[in-house]
């Protein structure tokens, strides 16, 4: 990962924030022939927020139409993508579980087919013959996915980066964009912590931080969320997943868990509004995740917390990306909103961007899907919200 040295005056592209998606979006332009642009970050490395602070988990199973292509596509991408010999992509499987009927389910799982990603619907007793310490779990029914996975995001990040450097799109770290210079409604320039750079193209993919740049009196409707991730040890003699074992995910319930080490990784789904930053831990998560395990996954019910940390996921209205050029503001593009699946697309999310910015027409999903222009990011707008990641 190559940081420049001198900081220029000029670029042919300014991206701002070099975490997924301002990283694979550099990585997509760079490929194809995009030079002589800077990828800002504002802190001293990149991957310090979501992008360095998440789960970790590929997953596939998502109910809007458009989002599931992403992911599809984005999982694909994953699996082939190689950083220093070794795959990024770890396919140890997703197990799904759900509480009520079938018909949620069903209907994933036709999603899924759809698509051509082999899944299935186990009841728990088949469940518990192919997976033995899903016995410690209450469930109805169950969706094993076995092309997800755990996704080394280091590595992934870092390989993205220096694929742009490759490609002449220079990081600068430690500099922070104050504001973007307008002429005309036209991008013309950014105004950063180190100087001033001239530009006609600036691409926002600044996460918890996206929506505001250029647009003070209407910024888009995005909304930082704080979630919680542990990582515990269970009891003596509990049936718990190991190693390369599937990540676990209650989709009714609301929490998580996939083996860390020689312990787990959990998460409660918990979610609250946060101002952008380094979000502190907030005690009340714990109980949540303490509730929800002695509920539905008795078997886990002993687990003693070692670690704990928070982070930001970032949304917009329908909790769907938004990627595309802005309405109002000629030269700005923007790639956020990635939210909780940032390392599941972001591949797919960044080939989408530099498609649309180079002026092509994506033929594999409906990009305007994810257009800033679209209905759900109108002031006042009633949306219907998509579940929770």
């Amino acid at each position: 990962m190559e940081v420049v040295s001198g900081f220029p005056s000029q670029a042919d592209v300014v991206l701002i924030g070099a975490g997924f998606a301002g990283a694979a979006t550099a990585a997509a332009l760079a490929r194809a022939g995009m030079t002589g642009g800077l990828l800002l970050e504002r802190e001293r490395q990149p991957g310090v927020h979501a992008s360095g602070r998440n789960a970790a988990i590929a997953r596939q199973l998502e109910r809007h139409p458009a989002l599931l292509s992403l992911a599809v596509d984005g999982v694909r991408r994953l699996g082939s993508h190689m950083v220093d010999g070794r795959p990024v992509l770890d396919r140890t499987g997703g197990i799904y579980l759900f509480q009520g009927t079938p018909d949620d389910a069903n209907g994933l799982l036709a999603g899924l087919h759809g698509h051509g990603v082999p899944s299935g619907l186990l009841l728990p007793a088949d469940a518990c013959v192919q997976f033995p310490f899903l016995r410690g779990f209450d469930f109805q029914y169950a969706i094993w996915c076995p092309a997800d996975g755990i996704v080394d995001i280091h590595g992934l990040l870092s390989g993205l980066l220096a694929e742009a450097g490759e490609g002449r799109i220079a990081l600068v770290t430690d500099c922070a964009v104050e504001s973007i210079v307008l002429e005309n409604s036209r991008v013309a320039g950014v105004r950063t912590t180190h100087g001033e750079v001239r530009t006609c193209l600036v691409v926002d993919a600044s996460g918890a931080w996206a929506g505001h740049l250029g647009r003070a009196g209407s910024p888009l409707p995005l909304k930082p969320l704080r979630r919680h991730l542990f990582v515990g040890e269970a009891g003596e003699g509990a049936e718990v997943p190991r190693r390369s074992a599937p990540f676990v995910w209650d989709l009714d319930a609301g929490y998580y868990l996939r083996p860390e080490g020689l312990g787990l990784l959990l998460c409660a789904c918990d979610e609250t509004e946060h101002a952008p930053g380094v979000p502190a831990v907030d005690p009340a998560a714990a109980e949540l995740l303490a509730d929800k395990l002695l509920r539905f996954s008795p078997g886990l019910g002993d687990v003693a917390v070692r670690r704990a940390w928070a982070c930001l996921r970032t949304f917009a209205p329908d909790r769907l990306p938004v990627i595309g050029w802005d309405d109002e503001i000629s030269g700005l593009f923007h790639v956020s909103g990635l939210g909780g699946f940032g390392a599941t697309t972001c591949l797919a999310a960044g080939d989408l961007a530099a498609t649309l910015i180079r002026g092509g027409t994506p033929e594999w999903i409906h990009a305007s899907e994810f257009s800033p222009k679209r209905a759900a990011m109108m002031p006042g707008q009633a949306v219907p919200r998509r579940g929770a990641p």
